[in-house]
């Protein structure tokens, strides 16, 4: 298991450390907010790239459109 090129270890010293300077109640807040965080970079991640998608594929046929007129 390989998060972003840190280990599983790594990981765990990561969480002892936010433990210990955070404590138990704010460590799950600032989880829950990360998480609502992740999830809201992926979904505009998302929708950028399914507008790009669109938008090459509207480039696409435009210029299947102009090769079929020189013809």
């Amino acid at each position: 298991m390989n998060i972003i090129g840190i280990g599983p270890f790594e990981l765990l010293i990561i969480f002892l450390v936010a433990f210990l300077f955070l404590g138990p109640d704010k460590l799950s807040k600032f989880s829950k907010d990360f998480a609502n965080y992740v999830r809201g970079f992926n979904k505009q991640k998302k929708e950028l790239n399914d507008l790009i998608d669109l938008e090459l594929d509207s480039n696409d046929n435009d210029l299947d459109d102009k090769d079929e007129h020189k013809r």
